[in-house]
């Protein structure tokens, strides 16, 4: 046995590295932590946890029983007051009441409340509510029809603890608090719970099992008890129980597994860094370290030149600030300054991947022998800033490992060109400089600042254990910059728009370019975005910049195409029964778009500025087709931008449609929606005005909803209302919809503008507006919208709805 450990203890001290030594010692810490901590959580879910649960759930079922109970006893209250209930009844003379006052019902004996009655079996007694009346059937027959049998575990008791029922008729009319059915502490703690709460549970002992007795105030004049085995509800259990137990030993098995299996290749590692040693040159320094840069072995020569040193990194050896994980990554030789040894040396390093660790091989050279760059390239730094530039971002993600997490940062500053409009170059580079300084103040470890444009700036977040931490970080500078004063003299308040992109899904795969392409388009969606100035990249966003960008290439060439045609949805005079007026709406005539809403090709055409070109030719097709109806006295109306509205020299355009088709501008509408009433208030109303002046008709669209406000009706020159379709939906069934509804006509018809309900599909919200008002209708119950020629037909039909 002495040998033994003779051989043991030698093995430890000859055979092993100091570091594979402290290894194996914190593996051995490590599994009596996770021994005690699996001890103390089994002893914490079984004793606590579980027991908890079995007592909810025990509260719960009496809690169900209660409601049964307490719902039934309702029920029939009510049925007996309607005349329904046919159970025995009895008039009484007030003067045979034992009771001092009849309640509304009793759980009791009759002879407990009539003089004139003698039987001993316990009923639910109702009160007739106006006649000297009751009527009475045996409790038990009650709580049968319900599917309830309190057995021996249930009682009633009323306000004074008299036991009213139970299964055991000797118990009942017993005084349950002078009683030893329960231990003596039981009553004291149940008689304070009663008097805290109208509900509630407590547990207790009794012959080494544990009860829940559970409690609930029926009215102020009885309480339903009940009582459970706490056991029966944690069988429940036992497969959690026992889950637990072979998880803990799996993983325990696992971890030992595991550690072998880490102490082995370690051991193998020591005996090939001990034969490299062996065959280096005596000059030369053999180091080996981890991904961190943490030095876990070396060679007698640099064991000697750290000797009155504590040295237990990489960069111990130098003051010069180095990505020693980042370095060890690209394999590639790096020289050091070992300045903070005594005596200094300069060291050239070879790198070498071995397994899950690095061979460093030094030469140990003079200030001589090479001339080590240590400026800054100019081509890798933003002249403005001095922080690394775009190239070097790109030459950073290129040395990354993408099996390693890792985000990208963008940060922008929202509507930075109009803010350095109007603060000048010098204050746009102040405002810069307090961003970065703002940026490093803050940043985590592992977190890189680079300056890419004028005002936009990536930061690599490398080792990200936690996405959401970054993006937490994020939405912190975000704030920061809401609420700090940045420049104490700065005329605008600044907002960042931010983009992030996780190195997870796609991006795994991705090359540099494409990493790039994925942060520059989740910035422009933080751009673009209305309502967050914050977005995390999803694959579908590289997806809709191409798609964005084909769908502008088919309008341009829809437009030279004539691909786009006016639909005409009739809209219907409930009192003239005739169609006044047709709703023109823009439709693509191509097979790619053909099923796409227009809602998504309106949108794209704004951005891209396309929505100029495809306005005038709606405008063009709207007036042509104005002209096609002149004699039949019908209006149409259509909706424009807000860029058409905005540009220089669109109501002349009007005035030369006008013109060319000699049409009456007063049969033409044009619809004001919400997206105009959030631009400039003055410009709106003047630019409506003219239009007024001209004799076009203008109509609110979406009244009721978002900007149609009273005060729009009160600035702009409005002929007439167009109600939503969403006051329309429920008018069938809400009272309070028709009331809403006919408000808003009546208030139409007050201010003498005309009245369009949007939205009609079926003959009883049809129905419901005739009660109200003969107003027009627009909507599938009169038509879709319909080609141009189609829409003629149905002019010809005379339609009468």
């Amino acid at each position: 046995m002495n040998i033994k450990l003779v051989f043991i203890f030698n093995w430890w001290e000859n055979k092993l590295t100091k570091s594979t030594k402290n290894f194996m010692l914190r593996l051995f810490i490590i599994l009596g932590f996770l021994l005690v901590v699996y001890s103390l959580f089994y002893i914490f879910i079984l004793d606590t946890t579980l027991k908890n649960e079995a007592n909810r759930i025990s509260f719960e079922t009496h809690q169900i029983e209660y409601d049964i109970l307490s719902t039934r006893i309702d029920v029939l209250t009510e049925s007996y007051s309607a005349g329904t209930l046919t159970w025995p009844t009895k008039d009484y003379d007030p003067s045979t009441l034992i009771v001092s006052e009849l309640s509304n019902y009793e759980i009791n004996r009759l002879s407990d409340i009539f003089s004139d009655e003698t039987s001993n079996l316990t009923y639910l007694i109702l009160k007739h509510p106006t006649l000297n009346q009751v009527t009475y059937k045996p409790f038990s027959e009650v709580l049968a029809m319900v599917g309830l049998s309190f057995g021996d575990t249930g009682f009633v008791l009323n306000s004074n603890g008299i036991v009213k029922y139970h299964s055991n008729d000797a118990v009942n009319n017993t005084n349950l608090f002078g009683s030893n059915y329960f231990p003596t502490s039981v009553y004291s703690n149940l008689d304070t719970k009663l008097s805290q709460n109208e509900f509630g549970f407590l547990n207790y002992t009794l012959d080494s099992k544990t009860y829940v007795l559970s409690y609930s105030k029926i009215d102020s004049d009885y309480i339903y008890l009940s009582v459970d085995d706490q056991y029966d509800y944690l069988v429940l259990f036992v497969p959690v129980i026992w889950s637990y137990l072979a998880l803990g030993l799996l993983i325990l098995a696992s971890f030992v597994v595991f550690s072998l299996m880490v102490v082995k290749r370690r051991f193998d590692d020591d005996i090939v860094f001990e034969k490299i040693t062996k065959t280096l040159r005596s000059d030369l320094i053999m180091i080996e370290a981890g991904g961190l840069g943490q030095i876990r072995k070396m060679n007698k020569l640099f064991l000697n030149l750290i000797k009155h040193h504590e040295i237990k990194l990489l960069t111990d050896l130098t003051s010069e600030k180095l990505d020693m994980p980042t370095i060890l990554k690209t394999n590639k030789p790096f020289y050091m300054d070992c300045d903070k040894l005594d005596p200094k040396i300069r060291v050239r390093f070879l790198v070498n991947k071995y397994a899950r660790n690095y061979q460093l091989i030094g030469e140990i050279i003079d200030s001589t022998s090479n001339v080590l760059d240590k400026y800054k390239d100019l081509a890798l730094t933003h002249p403005d800033s001095g922080l690394k530039n775009k190239l070097a971002l790109e030459e950073m993600i290129e040395t990354l490992n993408r099996k390693d997490r890792f985000s990208l940062i963008v940060i922008g500053i929202k509507s930075f060109d109009e803010i350095s409009k109007s603060i000048g170059r010098q204050k746009s580079q102040e405002v810069n400089k307090v961003l970065i300084e703002l940026f490093q103040s803050k940043m985590y470890p592992n977190m890189y600042l680079f300056h890419i444009e004028k005002h936009e700036f990536v930061i690599l977040q490398q080792k990200d254990v936690n996405y959401d931490v970054t993006v937490g970080w994020a939405k912190q500078m975000m704030e920061l910059v809401d609420t700090k004063i940045l420049l104490p003299d700065l005329p605008v308040k600044l907002e960042l728009l931010i983009g992030i992109v996780h190195n997870k899904g796609t991006i795994t795969n991705a090359s540099t370019k494409e990493i790039l392409d994925a942060v520059d388009v989740t910035y422009e969606r933080a751009i673009v975005s209305t309502t967050n100035n914050l977005m995390i990249y999803t694959e579908r966003y590289l997806d809709l910049r191409n798609r964005a960008n084909q769908l502008e290439i088919d309008i341009r060439k829809g437009i030279e195409n004539d691909e786009f045609q006016m639909y005409m949805q009739p809209q219907y005079d409930l009192h003239e029964k005739r169609v006044v007026g047709f709703e023109l709406l823009l439709r693509w005539h191509n097979p790619k778009y053909i099923k796409e809403s227009p809602a998504t090709y309106i949108r794209q055409a704004e951005k891209s500025n396309l929505i100029i070109d495809l306005g005038r030719v709606i405008n063009d097709k709207v007036f042509r087709i104005a002209k096609s109806l002149e004699g039949m006295d019908i209006d149409v109306s259509f909706n424009i931008s807000p860029r058409q509205l905005l540009q220089p020299g669109f109501i002349n355009e009007l005035i030369a449609l006008k013109d060319k088709y000699q049409v009456d501008p007063g049969r033409i509408a044009i619809e004001l929606t919400e997206t105009l009433l959030i631009l400039q208030m003055d410009v709106i109303v003047e630019k409506f005005n003219a239009l007024k002046e001209l004799n076009f008709k203008i109509q609110l669209d979406d009244f009721g909803t978002g900007y149609s406000s009273l005060n729009y009706l009160k600035r702009l020159p409005i002929d007439n209302i167009k109600i939503d379709k969403l006051f329309v939906d429920e008018i069938e069934t809400s009272s309070k919809a028709r009331q809403i509804l006919k408000t808003m006509i009546a208030l139409g018809k007050n201010l003498k503008m005309g009245v369009i309900i949007e939205g009609v599909e079926t003959d009883k919200q049809v129905e419901q507006i005739r009660k109200e008002s003969t107003a027009i209708i627009q909507g599938f119950y009169v038509s879709q919208a319909l080609p141009e020629k189609e829409a003629f037909e149905f002019i010809k039909k005379k339609v009468n709805l």
